[in-house]
């Protein structure tokens, strides 16, 4: 099984562990249970390492912890890993906080995160500094207040880069500055040079002896959440410090021994006298690793992190400064190795190659192994345990309690559904009774005169709408008028064309009057069947289901089927009527044409007109004969059969008697008298002809009515709906049903996480 597959494999796993665990916990906390608390206490312990690699598994990361006292070359170590004289390694600390480097497989995801204490993050450092007496520390933190409080102010930071020389000076300043160092939370270093395989995380953490409690708690949680740790050591026997960094591992991942993570570097070799020394200390180091860890000798490889930047060339001033020249170094290392040729002192005397290949070769064919080894043990424990608190709660208790029961709940159910078939046929006649009196023209013998149904409120509002979308057409046309006179006034005002262009313009307002009319009754529509679909949801006790039963996808497409549909009922007969009164002047050809084009559906609009005067009672003569019909008496006496003229339409309050021929002085008069005319014109055809030609109404009428229609044909859903509501408690119908039929309490509350444990329990195993 490679790392990939076992990663899939492990972490499905171990979330169903801890489902179990779940579960197991919650019985055995129980004091009814009478769970041993040696059993509690195994699911407590179990539960945050298996957490913790259960979170890395998701990540899919696999954590190598670098660890080690201040100045034993760590950070060097991490140096010569990545051959980049990278993070700072000079004399002093020179870590403040901790770098973490993350494996990536591409060269663009490259970069530098910062992470910046936040103001009670830096407080709690200043109290952590006082109380284990850092004088230092907090006088370079005072001294360096405005820096620190810039790092704070600027929050967190991202670098990207090609080069890890390329950041090398942000590093630098962020983890070792004692200037701004101190302000900052974390680093993270995400960089293609660190590994080959996928999800590599190396953790630099400060100094173990550094004196600081936030030190060793940050090596303390990260040996407890790592796969593997390398130990840089300097000494050949373990200081007590070091010593902590078993306890950790130890404490952290019970399951699996130091020895099956752990990596010891033995650095600074070069700065032994001779090679003797060199043997000592090797043996030395190996026997006690062995005595306290059974840490076997090819886990240890001793070098130089140093002389491996030096002899290739990688080393930056400061290192070399450190370490010294290379010829030097390479003879030093000559005598102590016993290797002569230069190349393979590089190679072998400084140890860098041989501790990644041991690490690479950890990580390509045994970290499957002790994943198997750390995950097994994790669920074995976790499912034993559990399965053993099963066994011992099941001997007091049923896993089902409620078999006892079962007749009972049996003919409860039987006595709901009686109820129900009752309750229903209530519904339907009080939903039937809603819709005569709310939505459709039949008022009840209780109703009031005045009350309004939804269909009258629909034809209200379209009325509203109408009048405020040609009071804004009205403004727009007027608005345009000086300047589409002006425009075709060359030196002379030129009538026929000023009323072709004004109308023009005119008409292409009007086509959007007609879009936002349609929208805004879709939008009345929408708002009507929801206050229907709200009254069907009273009657099923506010459920939350019946709008999603009803209302299939969401109210935004629902509002986009209505106004599709509105729009082509509207335009059926608002566009024609368009095109006759605004296309074309009086007796213009335009005009002339487009009513021998007007088909059957204009006499259909003069069969709908509601309105009193007789000049728009057949569309055509008004298209022919334009304001003159309204006004000119001896027309109207003749092509109307009335006397006198037009004195209340749309648009106008009160019109008063006009001679066209004498009254209007100017040609622009004129124009603007005929167009001001034909938009009265097409609005009393909004108003008094076209909802009814357009059959809003009925089409109001059977959206409503197939909102009623499918809520009655989806009784088998409500009876689902009914039994859910029911057994879920709804306070609403509770406080309707027989008392027989409310919920009686009951403490099944061991039984019921027993049965639940019994499920997780077998999920688990299959």
């Amino acid at each position: 099984m490679d790392w990939k597959t076992a990663s899939s494999y492990y972490e499905a796993r171990l979330s169903d562990a801890l489902n179990v665990q779940r579960h197991a916990l919650n019985l055995a906390i129980l004091p009814q249970a009478e769970v041993p608390a040696r059993l509690k206490e195994v699911l407590l312990q179990e539960a945050e390492p298996t957490r913790r690699q259960l979170e890395r598994l998701k990540k899919r990361e696999f954590r190598i912890a670098v660890v080690g006292l201040e100045k034993a070359g760590k950070s060097t170590f991490i140096n010569a890993w990545l051959e980049c004289d990278l993070l700072p390694a000079k004399g002093g600390r020179c870590t403040f906080t901790t770098t973490q480097i993350y494996s990536v497989e591409n060269e663009s995801e490259q970069r530098l995160e910062v992470q910046a204490r936040t103001e009670e993050e830096f407080l709690n450092l200043l109290k952590e500094l006082e109380k284990v007496g850092a004088k230092e520390d907090l006088n370079t933190i005072k001294i360096n207040e405005i820096t620190l409080q810039q790092v704070k102010r600027e929050g967190n930071l991202t670098f990207p880069f090609t080069r890890l020389e390329d950041i090398r000076e942000p590093l630098k300043k962020y983890v070792a500055d004692e200037k701004y160092a101190h302000a900052v939370l974390e680093a993270r270093l995400y960089t293609n040079k660190l590994a080959q395989a996928e999800g590599i995380v190396f953790y630099d953490v400060p100094g173990l002896d550094s004196g600081l409690a936030k030190h060793v708690d940050e090596a303390q949680e990260m040996l407890s959440d790592c796969d593997a740790v390398i130990l840089v050591q300097r000494f050949t026997s373990l200081r007590e410090k070091e010593l902590e960094i078993i306890k950790f591992t130890e404490l952290g991942d019970k399951n699996v021994t130091v020895a099956d993570k752990l990596f010891v570097f033995l650095s600074r070799i070069d700065s032994l006298a001779s090679a003797e020394a060199l043997k000592t200390h090797i043996e030395e180091a190996s026997l006690d690793w062995l005595r306290r860890a059974n840490l076997p000798s090819d886990r240890i490889v001793y070098g130089s992190a140093g002389a491996y930047l030096i002899l290739n060339g990688l080393a930056g001033e400061q290192t070399k400064l450190e370490i010294g020249e290379a010829s030097n170094l390479q003879a030093q290392l000559k005598r102590l190795t016993g290797i002569t040729d230069g190349e393979t002192i590089t190679k072998d005397g400084t140890g860098i190659p041989e501790i990644k290949d041991k690490i690479f070769n950890y990580i390509n064919t045994e970290r499957v192994s002790i994943l198997k080894k750390r995950c097994e043990a994790s669920i074995n424990k976790i499912i034993n345990t559990s399965e053993e608190i099963y066994i011992t709660v099941s001997k007091n208790y049923p896993e089902n309690p409620e078999e006892a029961k079962l007749f009972e709940e049996n003919n409860r159910r039987v006595l709901f559904t009686e109820w129900w078939n009752q309750k229903w046929e209530i519904i339907r006649a009080d939903l039937q009774k809603y819709y005569e009196h709310s939505v459709v023209n039949k008022p009840l013998e209780s109703s009031s005169a005045n009350s309004f149904t939804q269909i009258e409120k629909f034809r209200e509002r379209y009325l509203q709408i109408v009048e405020a979308e040609m009071k804004k057409l009205r403004e727009e046309t007027f608005k345009k008028k000086d300047t589409i006179f002006l425009a075709n006034s060359n030196p002379e005002f030129d009538r026929m064309k000023a009323n072709f262009a004004w109308r023009d313009s005119l008409y292409g307002d009007i086509s959007k009057l007609l879009s936002s009319i349609a929208h805004q009754l879709a939008l009345e529509l929408k708002d009507e069947a929801l206050k229907l679909v709200d009254y069907m949801t009273s009657l099923l006790w506010e459920s939350n289901q019946v709008k999603i039963r009803l209302i299939e996808n969401s109210e935004e497409y629902f509002l986009a089927k209505l106004e599709n549909s509105l729009s082509v009922l509207f335009l059926r007969f608002a566009r024609p009527v368009a095109e006759a009164l605004i296309r074309g002047p009086v007796n213009s050809d335009t005009r002339n044409k487009i009513i021998k084009s007007l088909g059957v559906d204009i006499e259909i609009v003069d069969n709908y007109y509601s309105g009193e005067e007789a000049a728009f009672k057949i569309l055509k003569k008004y298209v022919k004969y334009g304001s003159d019909l309204l006004f000119n008496p001896d027309l109207r006496q003749q092509v109307l059969g009335v006397a006198g003229v037009a004195t209340q339409i749309a648009g106008v309050a009160t019109q008063i008697v006009v001679d066209v021929s004498k009254g209007l002085t100017s040609p622009q008069d004129s124009v603007a008298f005929e167009v001001e005319n034909d938009i009265n014109a097409f609005e009393e055809y909004l108003r008094y002809a076209i909802f009814g030609a357009s059959g809003f109404e009925s089409y109001c009428i059977q959206e409503l009515k197939g909102l009623v229609d499918s809520f009655r044909d989806k009784e088998g859903t409500w009876t689902g709906v009914a039994l859910n509501e029911w057994l879920q408690g709804n306070s609403i119908l509770f406080a309707e049903i027989p008392e027989k039929l409310k919920s009686k309490e009951s403490n099944l509350e061991v039984s019921e996480r027993l049965r639940q444990l019994s499920i997780a329990l077998k999920r688990s195993r299959s």
